[in-house]
């Protein structure tokens, strides 16, 4: 169970590696603009690395897209709490309730925002054993995880022109000891259409590297959870596929399939807008896409993060080429 404490460091362990992140996302469907404000702190480091990405289809990589400030690291402030500190690169962030609202700021060479963000769901936890269960090494990222539906709205100015933010989308937090070794190659698909339909899922691959061909492989959802008439159920059992890619590996097409709790079936197929080929981990590589999601009858713009172990995509984008 998530509390507004949650918010807060967890404070306590005093391991050098103790992690914890969060992840704002926003987009603006009609530029098929997608952006995220994205930070981490390491209170026994002392340092912190956050800041901000927005891209769309007129550049794909973290050198061409829209904007990029994101990866140094700066001090942690003496002062600072998970979710309230200002970054000496211009991000600034402020709980303004637990749970409930948060105001993220960021002032850059050529990029301002000025966003909000209020809860529209209760948070949904991972929960422990999920996260000590998932495969292949996947729960490094973290002992503690939810996320939360919301909405998000306000403005970015990049290069002088002012565009509106107003839509719902995810955030996230994470926290434990992190050391990365054997991440699977997986996928973190998710959509809010309204206040009463939704999804997320967390994939990983159970293949070896040597023989996953990246691409019509049914991969198992480690959790996830379906909102339906405005009940949400977690996916007791659930697959996500990438059955078409681009040339140069982008994933075209996904589809999730699974069941939840209360024995409802999610079928959604996700068609991707953009993508952002992200490295911004050095032990990860990313396609991070606006896709556009049909499911119950509807269409919602959510996204796709479709992510290999370095060595593993460097394998792949290279026999592609």
């Amino acid at each position: 169970m998530i509390i507004p404490e949650d918010d807060q460091f967890h404070l306590g362990s005093t391991d050098p590696y103790w992690n914890e992140s969060a992840w704002f996302g926003f987009t603006v469907p009609d530029r098929d603009l997608t952006g995220w404000v994205y930070f981490y702190h390491r209170p026994n480091m002392r340092y912190s690395v956050g800041g901000i990405a927005l891209w769309d289809p007129s550049g794909e990589n973290q050198i061409d897209c829209l904007y990029y400030d994101w990866g140094n690291t700066v001090p942690l402030p003496p002062d600072a709490d998970m979710f309230d500190f200002s970054l000496d690169n211009g991000l600034t962030v402020a709980c303004r309730k637990p749970l409930q609202s948060f105001k993220l700021d960021f002032a850059g060479d050529g990029c301002t925002l000025d966003l909000t963000w209020d809860a529209l769901h209760e948070p949904r936890s991972a929960g422990k054993a999920e996260a000590t269960t998932m495969p292949g090494g996947a729960a490094e990222w973290g002992k503690g995880h939810y996320n939360q539906a919301g909405h998000i709205y306000g403005s970015l100015t990049l290069r002088g022109e002012d565009i509106p933010v107003d839509c719902l989308y995810l955030r996230d937090h994470s926290w434990g000891p992190r050391r990365f070794g054997a991440n699977p190659r997986g996928d973190f698909a998710s959509v809010v259409a309204s206040e009463r339909s939704a999804f997320c899922v967390l994939a990983a691959t159970d293949l070896p590297r040597e023989t996953d061909p990246c691409v019509g492989v049914a991969d198992p959802v480690a959790f996830g959870w379906y909102m339906r008439d405005g009940e949400t159920s977690r996916l007791v059992s659930a697959h996500r596929t990438v059955t078409s890619r681009d040339a140069g590996g982008r994933p075209l097409e996904i589809v999730v399939d699974g069941t939840d709790e209360l024995g409802r079936t999610l079928h959604a197929v996700g068609r991707t807008r953009n993508a952002l080929r992200w490295n911004g981990y050095a032990f990860l590589y990313m396609f991070w896409c606006m896709t556009e999601w049909e499911f119950d009858g509807e269409t919602a713009i959510g996204e796709e993060q479709d992510y290999f172990p370095i060595q593993q995509a460097r394998r792949f984008l290279r026999a592609l080429a």
